[in-house]
């Protein structure tokens, strides 16, 4: 009986590593397998049309010629928010198009060029400015203080 549950064991051993080893081969062991055993992506350029931001999480719709891609970003959102905005060309790293992807990883952004507006020049008049008048900053010398001595009379002179 003990050798029937030992068998068993290995069976069911053997069949679990049969099934998750090509799903954890292919997350952790990716990019360190041969070219030749690497699977093929396929990049897909689009537009972003619409982007909005939530609390986790980053919602950014991308049009490309293969069809619309609602791409969710769940790692990186700062980071990918800061970097795309609507209407920047966005290259995306799928496997195929799919309508729905979490988290693809961004290859290239292409900025829209948007028109830089010059700063305005400041109007230049040809007449001298108005004096300030009675201003403090107009104010006479207080006693003591002269244009040739600068210095206030109640600081001591070293």
């Amino acid at each position: 009986m003990k050798s029937l549950m030992v068998y068993m064991a290995v069976f069911v051993l053997g069949i679990g590593l049969g099934l998750g080893a090509p799903v954890l081969v292919s997350r952790y062991a990716q990019p360190y397998l041969p070219q030749f055993l690497q699977e093929t992506v396929h990049p897909l350029t689009g537009t972003v049309t619409h982007k909005e931001r939530q609390q986790d999480r980053l919602l950014m719709t991308v049009t490309t010629q293969n069809g619309t891609i609602l791409a969710t970003f769940q790692k990186q959102v700062p980071e990918i928010d800061l970097l795309v905005e609507e209407q920047d060309s966005v290259t995306l790293d799928v496997k195929q198009y799919e309508p729905f992807v979490n988290d693809p990883p961004v290859i290239k952004v292409n900025k829209l060029t948007r028109p830089v507006p010059e700063p305005a020049q400041p109007i230049q008049s040809s007449t001298e400015p108005e004096p300030l008048g009675d201003s403090p900053l107009n104010a006479p010398p207080a006693s003591g203080e002269t244009p040739e001595n600068p210095e206030p009379s109640h600081l001591p002179l070293n």
